[in-house]
């Protein structure tokens, strides 16, 4: 008799691990699509980059928190695909601004033809510390003119 009941309980706990091993069942609805960023203290951090009729590109890129009493610090630069990887384009394509809660910045420019991208850096502080610094890339734009 014991050794029929230990066989049943064998049973039944085998069965019971074994459904719950196949209890997720992942379909597409369930999936999002798109990568949402978590961050610690920024509350979102947005980099864009498009072209307008005439050639200009146009960036615009932003940080902010949630807290008043962070401060964020952003850098936003236009970069151009050479040889082998983007590199920058230089200090006449870089644009910074910085305040509490957060910032932005945005411009255009007229530019060859080239594949260009987007970069913004953004930093958070808190009482001089610094507390967190992120670095996101725009999608890539093509100007053929």
């Amino acid at each position: 008799m014991k050794k029929l009941t230990a066989l049943f309980l064998s049973f039944v706990m085998c069965c019971c691990f074994a459904t719950v091993s196949f209890a997720a069942d992942v379909t597409d609805e369930c999936q999002m699509p798109y990568i949402e960023a978590r961050f610690s203290d920024f509350a979102n951090v947005t980099i864009y980059l498009t072209k307008d009729d005439f050639g200009f590109l146009h960036v615009e890129g932003g940080a902010g928190t949630a807290s008043s009493e962070k401060y964020v610090k952003i850098t936003v630069s236009l970069e151009k695909y050479m040889t082998e990887d983007f590199e920058p384009m230089g200090d006449d394509y870089v644009w910074t601004a910085e305040g509490y809660f957060g910032a932005m910045t945005q411009a255009t420019r007229d530019v060859s033809i080239g594949s260009y991208r987007a970069k913004i850096y953004a930093e958070c502080w808190e009482d001089g510390v610094l507390q967190e610094s992120v670095t996101f890339y725009s999608n890539i734009v093509n100007i053929t003119k």
